[in-house]
């Protein structure tokens, strides 16, 4: 696809290497904050690659990670006690390191299901940091719900027949509504689920957890933007991020559970004029 380039690279943490995605805006200096994209479990930061062209073009300089345990990123050597440990991990590399100057103003934070988990802890958190967040997937479970959802086992544990890699292509499709006619999408993310699949019991152990997004919504005070998509498995919780924050755009997109490969067109479409009113504010 014609545009920007996507680079990859990876960046020194204390627990290991972190592998991440980035384009740069032709010109150095375009008076806008990059923005910092977060995947959900158990995608990679490929997701963004038609987004990231996107906004660059527009000159934002974009950075993508790969969550610890997911894409070319590193094992955590034991599990995250929660959310915070990753949102620590993203600061030391990509904040605190000197070695990413684009970020050391802040940035614009977009994430996606469990990535959406990080961005939204990040900004009530680290305001100084996070300017503005947009969320894909919304994660809005109480307590009984997250209760409810413990204890959650991998489907896809490598076994020596290897009918987990057929479990895993067919999972997404009857569960992500990826079709035989994306085969590319299908192919990358089934990729990325066989090897995330020990990550994305960590992620969700953390996001079941302790993860009060309905309280965490409410604390937001940057620039905030919610989208869904009808046919997501987060749907049925959508309706309460009016209830929580009736202040907010909250609109809804195409994609089901991969809204940002399969409908990066329709987020665009919302997410460029909220960044327009952020810079004209």
């Amino acid at each position: 696809m014609a545009g920007p380039t996507v680079r990859k690279a990876y960046a020194d943490s204390a627990d290991g290497q972190v592998h991440y995605r980035y384009t740069a805006p032709t010109t150095n200096d375009t008076g806008k904050l990059p923005i910092l994209f977060l995947h959900m479990s158990a995608s990679s930061s490929a997701i963004f690659e038609q987004l990231m062209r996107t906004y660059t073009a527009q000159g934002y300089a974009c950075y993508a990670p790969d969550m610890p345990g997911f894409g070319a990123s590193f094992d955590p050597a034991s599990d995250p006690p929660n959310i915070k440990w990753y949102i620590d991990l993203y600061i030391d590399v990509f904040f605190n390191s000197g070695n990413f100057p684009r970020l050391s103003q802040g940035c614009h934070v977009l994430g996606h299901h469990s990535g959406g988990v990080i961005g939204v802890e990040f900004a009530v958190s680290h305001p100084e940091l996070v300017k503005s967040l947009a969320v894909v997937g919304p994660v809005l479970m109480d307590a009984s719900q997250r209760e409810k959802a413990r204890g959650f086992q991998a489907f896809n544990k490598p076994v020596a027949d290897g009918s987990h890699l057929t479990k895993t292509w067919e999972y997404l499709q009857s569960h992500g509504g990826i079709t035989a006619d994306e085969l590319g999408l299908l192919q990358q993310e089934t990729l990325d689920h066989v090897r995330a699949w020990q990550g994305r019991l960590q992620i969700y152990s953390c996001v079941f957890g302790d993860h009060d997004g309905p309280s965490l919504y409410g604390q937001v005070k940057c620039p905030l933007i919610a989208m869904c998509a009808r046919d997501d498995v987060l749907w049925s919780g959508y309706g309460k991020m009016k209830e929580i924050r009736p202040d907010v755009e909250a609109v809804e997109v195409k994609g089901a559970n991969f809204t940002p490969s399969r409908d990066a067109e329709g987020v665009a479409s919302y997410y460029t004029p909220f960044l327009e009113k952020f810079l004209n504010q």
